[in-house]
């Protein structure tokens, strides 16, 4: 198979574009059009298909999309390996973060390793855990820091744990729960938290420890931010579990209010993941260096 051929599908199955494709190539849309068209014939199978301006990929096209990303991955090691073996500064790393550590605990780690790489180019994503696992999974990223329970892993997963979250139940202080000592779990089943989005690791987090209490969580609103859903609750709108980092100064400033929940202790583990068969370059190794295991957040 023409491995030119292949990248210019790679690139049509990643805009879903034909125009956009052709943009990035540098190519005439018939030019590009007709690369698809041969790629089709000598597989003997329909790649895309055309919904408006839009393509979509069949299955057979979701197929080599899978593959040709693998491939151009290794590709993109190798170009890596043999950049370290000329210099050891320089190179990519892309990497994706869980919330709680792309904003509380990446920014300093970065900030030291731009001192001692400052020709290393970073990319950086926040995302979700299920989405960082499966796009490192999927050779899109080098690794990434995701938080949960590491047995709940899927397999092909090399994990290093590297800190312990701690994730706290919160109020506005004029939420009636403001005043309690504690607070029962069953109490956390009426529709009064405010949850992150499915495939996030705080809400599994948070669902497999209450389901342990026979508690089912019903959200009362479900929102994919951590500030979104801060926000909210100081504004009296229900109540939720977060964590610490993400609501320290208003624990402080007397803005929220920390209800401990009898009998549940939520401290989640942080952990980077990436293919067990992945190799990492230099830049790469040196980064996750960076992230030094601990107990416990401070």
């Amino acid at each position: 198979m023409n491995l030119y051929h292949l990248r210019v599908f790679q690139t049509v199955a990643v805009h879903e574009h034909i125009t956009r494709a052709s943009e990035e190539l540098i190519l005439s849309q018939p030019a590009v059009t007709k690369i698809i068209q041969s790629l089709e014939h000598e597989t003997g199978l329909e790649l895309i298909e055309r919904h408006g301006r839009r393509i979509v990929l069949t299955h057979a096209g979701h197929v080599l999309h899978s593959y040709a990303r693998r491939l151009f991955a290794l590709e993109h090691e190798m170009e890596e390996a043999l950049a370290v073996l000329r210099d050891v500064e320089t190179g990519e790393i892309k990497l994706a973060a869980n919330t709680t550590t792309g904003v509380y605990l990446l920014p300093p780690i970065v900030s030291r390793y731009r001192n001692l790489y400052p020709q290393v180019t970073l990319y950086i994503t926040i995302l979700n855990s299920h989405e960082i696992i499966e796009q490192t999974l999927n050779w899109t990223l080098d690794f990434g820091l995701v938080e949960g329970d590491p047995a709940t892993l899927p397999p092909g997963l090399h994990v290093e744990v590297f800190a312990q979250d701690e994730l706290v139940l919160v109020v506005s202080p004029d939420h009636r729960w403001s005043k309690l000592d504690e607070l029962n779990p069953e109490a956390l089943r009426e529709g009064e938290l405010l949850l992150r989005e499915q495939g996030s690791g705080i809400r599994e987090v948070i669902e497999h420890a209450l389901l342990l209490h026979r508690v089912q969580v019903h959200p009362l609103f479900t929102l994919p931010d951590n500030e979104a859903i801060k926000q909210m609750v100081m504004s009296g709108v229900g109540a939720a579990i977060v964590s610490a980092l993400a609501v320290q100064r208003e624990l402080v400033s007397g803005d929220l209010v920390r209800i401990p929940i009898a009998g549940v202790d939520l401290r989640p583990q942080l952990s980077l993941v990436r293919r067990i068969d992945k190799q990492l370059s230099r830049a790469a190794q040196a980064f996750c260096a960076l992230l030094q295991p601990t107990s416990e957040i401070e």
